[in-house]
């Protein structure tokens, strides 16, 4: 095991200090207040906005009602290709402005257009509603992209912590529904099984890496708070019976996150169902570290990486 990386680790030390200055929950609505604060502060360690081309903020129809979506646009001639991301939070937290500064940076490293979903969250949108946000947006993104300055040929998916979850659903549902694939998914530290007997030794040995064993219970009940929904492959990937016949993928793990060993289990039932896969364990680094490229030099690489994958 590597040794925690010691930019990782300042972030850590800080967002110890944050937790610990909050004042204790009075209800239900506090504890969610808190839980949101200390989700949406992972901003803070992006580092100042760089500038794009352009930023739009648009909405495309969905069966439950106008979903909004931001549009970057990095520097480009012609019809750019189009990534469509997801944003981490446990599908009770994260926003648009939440990863306004990471996927800025990400859209001038890869050089693409990036259209970031702001799907519902729970408690008041538990699950299946924030995923159907992302199909549904993904559908209307796709038939919309030429009207929009992009490649309909060149559209990839992609999301970070529960937002990878849902570029995996995404695409297992698009491909059983007999649509047309997204040409690659990149897949940041996702979560990956929501079963509560789950038993991933990460899980403990990496508590206290952003997320503990407590906070991710917790995003756990409000995200799918029927327990028996958890194991259906909808909200738990892992559990699905078959992931052939999916695009090629970027798997992205971080060695010293609590939902490390899920996803590389994942990636291996990936490779197993022959899935042309790029995997990478980040070593020393933790999740959400895609947002903290202010703090963390690794992250560069990151982006790097993934700019590289998709131009592959």
């Amino acid at each position: 095991m590597t040794m925690l990386d010691p930019q990782a680790k300042a972030v850590l030390d800080e967002l110890a200090r944050r937790q610990s200055a909050q004042p204790e929950p009075r209800d239900d609505g506090d504890a969610l207040a808190n839980a949101r604060a200390m989700t949406g502060g992972l901003a803070d360690f992006s580092g100042a906005p760089e500038d794009v081309a352009a930023v739009e903020d648009i909405a495309v129809d969905s069966p439950a009602g106008p979903i909004p979506v931001r549009l970057y646009r990095p520097a480009g001639e012609g019809r750019l290709p189009l990534l469509i991301w997801y944003h981490g939070g446990g599908g009770m937290a994260g926003s648009l402005q939440s990863h306004d500064a990471a996927l800025r940076s990400l859209a001038n490293s890869t050089a693409r257009a990036i259209a970031a979903v702001d799907y519902r969250l729970a408690p008041d949108h538990s699950f299946p509603a924030p995923h159907e946000d992302c199909f549904a947006a993904t559908r209307a993104l796709a038939a919309q992209a030429e009207a929009l300055g992009c490649d309909p040929g060149r559209i990839a998916i992609g999301g970070d912590s529960i937002g990878g979850l849902f570029a995996l659903v995404v695409a297992l549902e698009l491909r059983d529904a007999g649509e047309t694939l997204p040409e690659a998914l990149v897949v940041l530290y996702p979560n990956s099984d929501f079963r509560p007997d789950r038993d991933w030794p990460s899980l403990t040995e990496e508590s206290g890496h952003v997320m503990t064993v407590e906070s991710l219970a917790y995003e756990n009940d409000l995200y799918v708070p029927d327990r028996a929904d958890r194991y259906a492959p909808e909200a738990s990937p892992f559990l699905a019976p078959d992931l052939s016949r999916l695009p090629r993928t970027l798997f992205v793990t971080c060695e010293r996150d609590p939902l490390r060993d899920e996803g590389e289990a994942f990636a291996t039932r990936l490779a197993e169902a022959g899935v042309s896969l790029i995997r990478q364990r980040e070593p020393g680094m933790i999740h959400g570290f895609l947002q903290m490229g202010g703090w963390i030099g690794a992250t560069a690489g990151l982006r790097d990486r993934i700019a590289a994958f998709l131009d592959a």
